[in-house]
């Protein structure tokens, strides 16, 4: 009988520990604290080329716009970047993420000009047609950075397995570049001078003014114009707004290996740029732009280094 009470208590002593490293296993400890930096990317499903204020880039006809398919900018849009944690409690944690994104469409279109006689808008057979006979480049770039920090509160299920909600606050800019060019640049026309410059210092000039006659009136137009050999061909339009951005999430993380996982999110990116807010290239203001929008549902895939 005493036999028999010794074997049944070794045996009990010998399941206890298995079963506690079972639950060792798949159960979060007590406490836990870690963190992480890694490669981030995120998807921004809205084609920002479709924005409010954006019309131009794609209208025609009367409007004078430029003639773009919006539909080629990128849906979704891409951003690159770099994102962070670090638990502060048991179950809350903080972070900052930063990236930028671009997205661009160039065009050649054909341009056909007809001399609109009675002025109704639309070419009849018998109103003379002119075609250029350089075709003119145009490009359209959109760029996008944000930067931002991150709070979140954790649902941990499992080691190595957790769930959590969490919002992004930040800034971000927006960025507009439309170029216009006449013709395609040639690799010579780089390097034409504005100013000539002669033999040992002395420049040539001959009827500089088209007066049919070379005189000392020449080198007084050529004082006053400045700029005797040099045409405007090709203009550029850079755009920003600046605004604040939140997108509220939920995250899901997963640790891969020891000191590496894959951590995902997804949620609901607003910001808007208010009415007055757009500038130009020196950062002037442009008073009478309008609110531009971006709402749009966001997705975050982070492959991190880490606990």
């Amino acid at each position: 009988m005493g036999i028999q009470i010794i074997k049944s208590f070794a045996f009990c002593v010998m399941i206890v520990p298995v079963t506690l490293g079972a639950q060792d296993d798949y159960y979060p400890p007590e406490t836990f604290y870690g963190g992480g930096v890694g490669f981030s990317q995120m998807f921004l499903f809205q084609n920002l080329g479709q924005l409010e204020g954006f019309e131009m880039l794609g209208s025609v006809g009367e409007t004078a716009g430029y003639g773009l398919d919006l539909t080629k900018f990128a849906n979704p849009f891409m951003i690159n970047g770099g994102e962070g944690f670090s638990n502060i409690t048991e179950r809350i944690r903080i972070g900052g993420y930063a990236g930028v994104g671009t997205s661009s469409i160039a065009e050649k279109p054909d341009i056909t000009l007809f001399l609109d006689e009675n002025t109704d808008g639309v070419h009849d057979e018998s109103e003379p047609i002119s075609t250029f006979d350089k075709p003119p480049d145009l490009q359209a770039k959109i760029s996008l950075w944000f930067s931002g920090a991150t709070i979140e509160y954790l649902f941990p299920l499992f080691r190595g397995f957790e769930i959590s909600i969490g919002s992004l606050f930040g800034v971000g800019r927006l960025n507009l570049n439309v170029s216009q060019s006449a013709g395609s640049p040639s690799w010579k026309d780089q390097f034409k001078p504005v100013f000539q410059i002669g033999q040992n210092g002395y420049t040539p000039i001959k009827d500089a003014n088209c007066d049919g006659v070379i005189d000392v009136l020449d080198l007084d137009y050529v004082q006053k114009n400045q700029f005797p050999n040099f045409a405007i061909n090709s203009a550029m339009t850079s755009l920003s707004g600046t605004f604040l951005n939140v997108q509220p999430y939920i995250a899901v993380k997963l640790q891969l290996l020891d000191r590496m996982g894959l951590r995902m999110t997804a949620g609901f990116n607003a910001g808007t740029i208010n009415e007055g807010e757009w500038r130009t290239e020196d950062r002037k203001p442009i008073l009478d732009s309008p609110e531009t929008v971006l709402n749009s549902m966001a997705i975050r895939a982070m492959l991190y280094f880490g606990l």
